[in-house]
């Protein structure tokens, strides 16, 4: 029974890399079985006992990525955009070839929104304690602002700026942004922020 389990990972792991590199010249639409089968040196047959078709094997290597991030997400004590950004990186540096693939470089990565999408809940309840000021509207708008734009941030600057570098922008970034509602309305001119009635 290992032998079985060992052998069926084998030939997972050697479809999954067949595919990812047909997926770096072209979308997943344009790939046939048949090419990753050539590839992986398997036959079609094989295939077809491990996937239905070309968007079941991405599905399931994007299903392998966002477990591997809501793993890196439960050793986070505090939920917020900062934490979302450290457990992007452990999940990249446990997952390079697929993540290179679909997520770096691609901001339109479904990837990147079911990531967003997972830390919600938890980012916003967290704030909800942290940030009483706070509307229930502004919170999702924040959290839409934050998590959009920062990971963007990640995803484009990662082979171009250091870890430490992109924590502590987005560590100041995501301080400045929530300062505003940590205090009540009245103060706001303490933070440079000014209110114009037309």
């Amino acid at each position: 029974m290992e032998k079985l389990d060992a052998r069926k990972r084998y030939t997972q792991l050697v479809l999954k890399q067949s595919f990812l590199e047909l997926l770096k010249g072209k979308s997943v639409s344009r790939i046939t079985v048949k090419e990753v089968c050539a590839l992986a040196q398997l036959n079609r047959a094989t295939f077809y006992a491990h996937y239905s078709d070309c968007f079941a094997l991405m599905e399931s290597i994007e299903n392998e990525l966002i477990d591997a991030f809501e793993k890196s997400l439960r050793y986070i004590n505090s939920f917020d955009v900062t934490a979302l950004i450290e457990a992007i990186y452990d999940m990249v540096d446990q997952n390079q070839e697929a993540c290179r693939v679909l997520i770096l470089g691609n901001t339109s990565s479904t990837v990147l929104m079911r990531m967003i999408a997972l830390a919600k809940e938890d980012s916003i309840a967290y704030w909800r304690k942290e940030l009483p000021n706070a509307s229930e509207t502004e919170l999702e708008m924040m959290y839409t602002h934050l998590s959009n734009g920062l990971m963007h941030v990640v995803v484009e600057g990662y082979d171009k700026y250091s870890k430490e570098e992109m924590i502590h922008f987005v560590s100041r970034v995501v301080k400045a942004s929530l300062s505003v509602f940590q205090s009540s309305q009245k103060p706001l001119a303490q933070h440079g922020y000014y209110v114009c009635v037309v």
